[in-house]
């Protein structure tokens, strides 16, 4: 049935390699018409899928029905083709940051440069914020999830392969109908894990090995002893449905699947077409750009980060400088360590080119560790740092109290001691204050009780289109059915980002013409007034439900700015030597904020929730500042760090002074007072 034949050099996989980095290259730097060139990871994966396959099962099942395989030397090959250049690159931007990156920033870099050298980065990754999310490109290292992902198919992929040769006795066909179960099972787990956990989807293993699997289909359908013929229309459609996806897929496309098929589909048949002479390919272009793609992918990265870093991202210049940047340095990778070092280890006997690689990447870890632990005070000016080191001044037992928005119900943590004498209730944003309420708490034998959940706002039946793991649902009627069991005296505070639920995300350029993401009941296609007030009249009704058994309070809308005020304000003075404040106007606050604020004082008018006014600190009659006096007051763009929360405790005083009495409707804390 199968005819084994280990393949040589393929011109025409090179040149695939080529569109795929260039793909993936044009999409990280912003370059038009490339909204989708991310799918050039997946044409690799496919790409390593059937090298891996080929390289594996020719050795498992080679001539004369003998195992040449060794997995030893197969380990021992994929290290010497990535970690050399991983080493030089990690080495490299740790001695660049050493001149130019504040503590908070240097500190990351290290902790990045540990998850790439042990090629977990895609895990780390899948745990923080998504790969298109805006903090993404404050991530130095985070284009090696891919390698992490590709390298952990590399350990597990042979192991596969050799149990099934051995339970198959070496039977091609069983083989090979072992991989397809592989490929349906990995893709129906990425159809699901696409819905239910997106950015696991994205970054972990399981739910990519399918398009590894579907190179290994590959070389067995180029094997079969009838081979199958790839048309010229055929060929042609391959490459539509490799390039259509780079120009009209973008951020919003859920990710792997389905939508990365055409992608896959589309170089199985290129790779099974193996036209050598294709101009797509094989033009030294392609090549050029083929041979280097692992450097390339490598190096360009970083340099579309330092764009951002720079806040040069959309400067056409500048971004051109970058694009060379990173050919150069690609070249000089290709030429000076990729090369010469695979070549030199090929010389070593196979333990002595074990030892060196493995010595090479554990002696590369200890900087990087030194770098994340340590301070290193004195690289860059005291005052560059003291800003940058906001992003570090946030409540530390967030993570750990903060439910998630697929849990359902809070963690629970408590702030203090004694008994229980506010609930605080609410998303991140409650999260960002709640040490500012304990400190408030008029008595060191009373504690907080966190109930937060991060994307939670505190609206009974919300619910996310498209998202099936979201609970918040479940953690706000959780809240109200238990609610009760605490002492009716107890006040209950309510702190949440509603805007971004409701009125839509603040980075949007006009998030009301944007479709809602949230709804109560059945979705809206527009934020039309009916969305509205069915979004309010759920906000109000909640607080009141509340307001049935407890004091409860609402802090008005906390302002969004739209960068990160510490890296804006740090890197304003490290590039430009000229403090930039961050800022928006009164006026955008105010009409964000409008249909938030005209519900919260219905609230209060319908059941007598007490509404806190922000401090004058935050907002005067023009703006709503980011930092006080030159210390930032959030460690993010929207998060309040623990010295701009501290602004709200007379306020929280003020409301455990009024909580025994409910006599009165008028906010605390008006603006203005201090």
């Amino acid at each position: 049935m199968f005819q084994l034949e280990k393949s040589g050099f393929r011109q025409d996989i090179n040149g695939l390699r080529a569109w795929a980095v260039v793909a993936v290259v044009l999409f990280h730097f912003g370059i038009p018409g490339f909204t989708g060139g991310f799918a050039g990871v997946d044409v690799f994966f496919v790409i390593s899928g059937f090298l891996m396959t080929d390289i594996i099962v020719s050795g498992l099942v080679g001539a004369g029905g003998r195992s040449q395989f060794k997995l030893g030397s197969f380990y021992l090959a994929r290290a010497k083709r990535i970690f050399p250049a991983l080493i030089v690159l990690v080495l490299a931007w740790l001695v660049a940051g050493w001149f130019f990156l504040p503590t908070p920033d240097y500190q990351e870099l290290g902790s990045q440069s540990g998850y790439a050298l042990g090629f977990i980065s895609n895990i780390e990754f899948a745990r923080e914020a998504g790969y298109f999310d805006a903090a993404a490109h404050e991530k130095w290292m985070l284009h090696t999830w891919s390698l992490g992902a590709e390298w952990q198919f590399y350990l597990l992929y042979p192991l596969f392969l050799m149990a099934v040769a051995w339970l198959a006795k070496f039977r091609l066909p069983l083989i090979f109908a072992a991989i397809v179960a592989l490929f349906l099972l990995s893709l129906s787990y990425a159809f699901v894990q696409t819905l239910h956990a997106p950015n696991e989807a994205f970054y972990l293993l399981p739910s990519r090995a399918w398009e590894m699997a579907a190179g290994g289909i590959v070389f067995f359908l180029a094997r079969l002893q009838k081979p199958l013929r790839v048309s010229v229309v055929v060929y042609a459609i391959a490459w539509v449905l490799i390039i259509v996806p780079f120009m009209v897929f973008d951020a919003a496309t859920p990710w792997p699947a389905p939508y990365a098929v055409p992608s896959v589909l589309g170089t199985m048949l290129v790779i099974l077409a193996a036209r050598q002479q294709n101009v797509l390919t094989a033009h030294p272009v392609a090549q050029w750009f083929g041979l280097r793609s692992y450097s390339l992918y490598l190096w360009h990265w970083p340099f579309a980060v330092l764009l951002f870093f720079m806040g040069e991202q959309e400067s056409w210049p500048w971004i051109l400088l970058m694009l060379i940047a990173s050919a150069v340095a690609a070249e000089l990778s290709y030429r000076w360590v990729e090369n010469p070092i695979r070549e030199g280890l090929g010389k070593f006997s196979t333990g002595k080119a074990a030892v060196t690689i493995v010595s090479a990447l554990l002696l590369t870890y200890v900087p990087a560790a030194i770098v994340k632990e340590s301070h290193f005070g004195g690289r860059v000016p005291a005052e560059i740092d003291a800003i940058a080191a906001e992003v570090d001044n946030r409540n530390p037992l967030r993570k750990r109290c903060q439910a998630s928005r697929s849990a359902g119900e809070p963690v629970g943590c408590t702030y203090g001691g004694g008994e229980l004498g506010v609930i605080v209730i609410g998303d991140s944003h409650a999260g960002s204050v709640i040490r500012a309420v304990e400190r408030s708490l008029p008595s060191e034998q009373l504690h907080v009780l966190d109930w937060t959940a991060s994307g939670c706002p505190v609206i009974e039946g919300i619910d996310e289109i498209g998202n099936l793991t979201y609970a918040c649902e479940e953690f706000i009627a959780h809240a109200l059915n238990t609610h009760g069991q605490y002492p009716a005296e107890v006040p209950m505070l309510i702190v949440s980002r509603f805007a971004q639920s409701v009125v839509g995300p603040m980075e949007a350029e006009d998030p009301l013409a944007e479709p809602p993401t949230y709804y109560i009941g059945e979705p809206f296609e527009q934020k039309t007034p009916a969305y509205f007030n069915e979004m309010t009249t759920a906000l109000i009704d909640t607080a009141c439900k509340f307001a049935e058994v407890r004091p409860v309070y609402m802090l008005r809308p906390i302002p969004e700015m739209r960068e990160s005020v510490p890296q804006t304000m740090s890197r304003s003075l490290l590039f430009d030597e000229e403090l930039e404040r961050v800022k928006v106007s009164r006026a955008a606050y105010d009409a964000r904020q409008a249909v938030i604020i005209e519900a919260q004082n219905q609230a209060a008018a319908q059941c007598g929730v007490r509404i806190l006014e922000l401090p004058s600190e935050y907002c005067d009659s023009e703006y709503c500042w980011g930092d006080y006096e030159g210390r930032p007051m959030y460690y993010d763009d929207d998060h309040l760090s623990e010295f701009g929360a501290s602004f709200l405790e007379p306020i929280f005083a003020r409301m455990f002074e009024a909580a025994p009495s409910q006599s009165t409707q008028q906010p605390i804390g008006v603006r203005g007072e201090n």
